[in-house]
């Protein structure tokens, strides 16, 4: 059981909250739409030619850097990973990846 947080981000709920709505807020800006209401911890998908798993706060198999949260964009429309690079000279680097994941697991609610 994995309670949600997001990676350096204080626990207290009311800036995880506040944290985590300004990035959905920043992705509905990117993307024209708001993400779901999902709140993924691990996506295991395919990524050009390597499939591997993507979690928070762990390394990002393909770029580096952390993962710092991965959104659902909803029903066939892709997901968007949101990582810090590992020279942190940039706020947070987002990643639009394919809409078809082997297997998603959320954080506990």
């Amino acid at each position: 059981m994995t309670a949600f947080f997001i990676p350096g981000v204080s626990d207290d709920p009311r800036v995880l909250e506040d944290t985590y709505g300004e990035m959905q807020s920043q992705i509905e800006r990117d993307m024209g739409q708001r993400p779901s209401a999902r709140r993924i911890l691990r996506l295991w998908i395919r990524r050009g030619r390597v499939d591997c798993i993507a979690e928070v706060g762990r390394a990002d198999p393909v770029r580096g850097g952390t993962v710092m949260a991965i959104f659902d964009m909803g029903a066939h429309r892709p997901f968007v990973l949101w990582r810090q690079p590992d020279d942190r000279m940039r706020r947070g680097v987002r990643e639009v990846l394919a809409c078809n994941a082997y297997a998603v697991s959320e954080f506990d609610r």
